[in-house]
């Protein structure tokens, strides 16, 4: 098994002047990134960063995160990409929990760099800004290309030893630094290279933040098989730069939230596109379940493509798959347990095998399940049953053998004594065809204990009203599970966390405060 820098190193000597990545302003050949990585590293042990330091990095995507993967690996560091869209208190929460010996930044960030100094988590010499407006820095140039002053750093790592530490969203409650070895992302890559067939020809369009492990996973899975990648690098998702990328780089493959392809087949509608793939395309869906009305229009819409679906977190890295010949056969399902894996246990409260087509809590064991929460015995204890790990999701296995996911277990509404599961009423809502999208959570009621609430969006230049919203899902669904209270909103004032998963504690953050300030 290899490192990340080691899998760099042998397809440097095979092929040295071949384009490995790429972002909008650079781009970079196999013997290049060994390079800059390797003076990258060399830096970092002048500066006295040591195996087993973390580096943290704060940055939208670009090509230095290769290079910092490259660096970080060869010195035996662990790598620490933080979430941009976390506000300043949280990045310094993060900072404190994690200690890290080193910080690199985007210049946009710089107020996060200036309060961290300020508050005695870096010196001011161990931190770089990697950018200079739309240029790299002077400072990181010279790093990664000139800096000479003392010998190739030597690898003293092992395949077992950490290299990752990114901390969950937190949808649900305050995020956990989830760690990873250079083993479990050797593995990992390998059965996404199996289940998704990756040649040396494909080229990956990775939109999803590099902090998110979505996109860091699929980072290594493409570099690992020798195939290359080419990141999404502006702030926000733009349709019209997403086809454009594609159509340039003549991509292969793509990972994308929900939202993401609610906003494509909004630009196609409105813009009546046709063919906007012409070569033999994969789309993958992840990070977020995908409504069925969704998907049936990605498979409307995008003929040519072939589609998959996966289930996984940050603790169990991919966890089921749903390939392309059962999207239509299977719709509702994100598939069976990836190639390598043991056979997924769903356990009531008491850790009892519940039976098929019963709901339980899913447990996963990958052969690259994360090793721990960092410094957080007590979560780790409550993620791990046995070798199987919970991030505490809601599932079910049908008569078929594949996973129908129902809920996060935190979101689940409990009403009059009857369970609720938001993503079956967003499904049911999300079917209307004035709603654009739709977000379902429980509100604290003195007579039900819970009432269900609606936030809505609806499509450009449409009027919908409560009542009549309302009146239509009881036509579809029972009344207990219809919204009592429905609350439209503009598309940006929906609270999304990085990968766009919907930030379901703001909404209720929301309403309880609504209902205080009555």
């Amino acid at each position: 098994m290899l490192a990340f820098h080691e899998v760099i190193d042998s397809f440097s000597r095979i092929s040295p002047e071949r384009i490995v990545v790429r972002d909008d302003s650079r781009a970079l050949s196999y013997e290049k990134l060994a390079l800059h990585g390797t003076n990258l590293a060399n830096y970092f042990n002048i500066k006295g960063v040591s195996k087993g330091d973390r580096v943290g990095l704060l940055a939208y995507n670009c090509v230095e995160f290769a290079e910092l993967m490259y660096a970080t690996s060869k010195l035996g560091v662990i790598l620490m990409p933080i979430n941009f869209r976390l506000a300043l208190d949280e990045i310094l929460e993060i900072f404190k929990d994690s200690t890290p010996k080193f910080f690199l930044y985007h210049s946009v960030f710089k107020y996060v760099f200036t309060e961290s100094v300020k508050k005695n988590y870096f010196k001011n010499e161990n931190c770089i800004c990697i950018d200079n407006k739309k240029h790299m820095s002077k400072k990181y140039l010279y790093t990664i290309s000139k800096n000479k002053r003392n010998k190739k750093p030597i690898s003293n790592i092992n395949i077992d030893s950490n290299w990752s530490l990114m901390y969950t969203s937190g949808t649900t409650g305050k995020p956990k630094g989830v760690v990873r070895s250079h083993k479990g992302y050797y593995l990992l890559s390998s059965i996404t290279a199996i289940e998704l067939k990756i040649t040396k020809l494909d080229k990956a369009l990775l939109v999803m933040p590099l902090c998110h492990a979505n996109s860091f996973n699929f980072f290594c899975a493409y570099i690992f098989a020798g195939a290359s990648v080419c990141l999404y690098s502006r702030k926000s998702f733009e349709a019209k730069y997403f086809f454009k990328l594609i159509t340039k780089y003549t991509c292969s493959f793509t990972s994308l939230v929900p939202t993401h392809f609610i906003i494509l087949l909004d630009y196609i509608k409105k813009n009546n596109k046709k063919n906007m793939i012409k070569q033999a395309f994969n789309f993958m869906i992840s990070s977020a379940p995908v409504r069925k009305d969704t998907k049936k229009d990605i498979l409307k819409y995008f003929k040519s493509a072939n589609l998959f679906e996966l289930y996984g977190s940050s603790e169990s890295g991919w966890v089921t798959m749903l390939h392309p010949e059962d999207q239509f056969k299977h719709l509702g399902t994100v598939g069976k347990e990836c190639v390598g894996s043991k056979a997924i246990k769903l356990l009531d409260d008491k850790y009892n095998e519940v039976p098929d087509g019963n709901i339980g809590e899913l447990f996963a064991c990958t052969p690259y399940n994360f090793s721990h929460y960092w410094k957080n015995n007590t979560k780790t204890k409550e993620a791990f049953y046995k070798d199987y790990v919970s991030v505490g999701d809601l599932a079910l296995r049908n008569k078929n053998g594949y996973i129908q996911l129902v809920e996060r277990k935190k979101n689940m509404i409990i009403s009059g004594g009857e369970n609720i599961y938001p993503s079956e009423v967003e499904n049911v809502i999300g079917g209307h065809q004035l709603v654009k999208d739709v977000a379902i959570i429980g509100c604290k009621d003195l007579k039900w204990g819970e009432i269900v609430c609606a936030f809505v969006v609806l499509q450009d230049n449409k009027v919908l009203d409560e009542k009549t919203l309302i009146n239509w899902t009881k036509r579809k669904i029972a009344s207990y599970k219809c919204p009592k209270k429905v609350f439209f909103i503009k598309d940006i004032e929906m609270p999304r966390n990085a990968t766009g998963k919907i930030l379901h504690k703001i909404l209720k953050e929301k309403v309880n405060f609504k209902k205080e300030t009555i």
